[in-house]
């Protein structure tokens, strides 16, 4: 009896010191879904709390990205695709690459009819998020003079099941997985991947503000390294984080199911993992970072290069 209460004491006194710490919260760029399975399980394992951490997990809206929730100061770290980051320090947003977590592209685009080539989308009506992620679809739209008209659309595959649309921007994980399970026959002639028209330019990484790293630097590496704890033991323990991304999800009123979130977890995985080791390094790849100037820089989507030092470190 003696043992349980010096325990609880223990306990009480441990969540006492970290409600004084300064909060941190982190907002993922979309809803909760599997995409951010590393996070919620460093959340509800307690790794953000074993590093001294106070972590709130706060998703954003559509009419309310999480850069906006950074600006605003409500978040202090975020995801975003590197290409969006790129784009937001080009336009004097000093974004700092805290981990990387994928180390490849998923996007795609998917279209109704064979695509004997990226010619083949040229004055095609082509659906895309309104909420964003979509520059490299522009990018390659404009490279290649596709006129295509692009059609906004929010979270739903929608306009490519009615026919709306000639074709739509999918992520593997996501889009390409709710058309399948809507009936529709998709063979691989019908699909464009970005990383195979040379676009191959990592996608989610977690960003802070250069300020908030350089007055929080300790807390900030602390974060980083039990987000990657996180991602390692969802690698390990499937069923378990898909229980636990269910609960974010129902918590958070986003409607899905285990399948999808299985499907999801699976490809994110994938996408972390580099192509010539098959190990999930969390690091921004100087090479990949040249590989998006480069892309960037030719289609005059930012002024000058970003260098490596200027996105990992304040």
């Amino acid at each position: 009896m003696k043992k349980i209460i010096i325990t609880l004491l223990v306990n009480m006194v441990c969540m006492l010191a970290l409600a004084q710490r300064e909060e941190i919260v982190f907002t993922p760029q979309w809803t909760a879904q599997a995409q951010f399975a590393g996070y919620y399980v460093a959340e509800a394992k307690g790794f953000y709390q074993e590093a001294g951490l106070n972590v709130r997990i706060k998703h954003p809206s559509a009419s309310n990205s999480c850069i906006n929730h950074l600006k605003e100061g409500k978040s202090q770290i975020i995801t975003q695709h590197l290409i969006s980051a790129m784009k937001h320090i080009n336009a004097g947003l000093p974004l700092i690459n805290i981990l990387q977590t994928a180390q490849n592209n998923s996007q795609m685009i998917i279209s109704h009819k064979p695509l004997k080539s990226v010619e083949s989308l040229r004055g095609k009506r082509i659906g895309r998020w309104k909420a964003g992620y979509f520059e490299l679809g522009v990018l390659i739209n404009n490279q290649y003079n596709l006129q295509v008209e692009w059609v906004p659309f929010v979270q739903n595959v929608n306009l490519y099941i009615t026919g709306a649309i000639d074709a739509t921007m999918a992520m593997a994980y996501n889009e390409y997985y709710q058309l399948l399970m809507a009936g529709q026959h998709i063979n691989k002639d019908q699909i464009l991947y970005f990383r195979d028209l040379g676009c191959n330019v990592p996608e989610d990484g977690l960003y802070t503000s250069a300020e908030y790293y350089r007055t929080h630097e300790k807390e900030v590496k602390a974060f980083a390294e039990a987000s990657k704890k996180g991602w390692e033991w969802a690698a390990k323990h499937t069923e378990e984080t898909i229980d636990i991304v269910m609960k974010v999800a129902q918590a958070n009123n986003v409607k899905t199911n285990r399948a999808a979130q299985r499907w999801m977890l699976q490809e994110i995985l994938k996408v972390m993992k580099d192509e010539k080791t098959g190990q999930r390094t969390y690091q921004l790849k100087e090479s990949s970072l040249r590989h998006a100037n480069s892309i960037l820089l030719k289609n005059h989507a930012i002024q000058k290069a970003i260098t490596y030092k200027q996105i990992t470190k304040p």
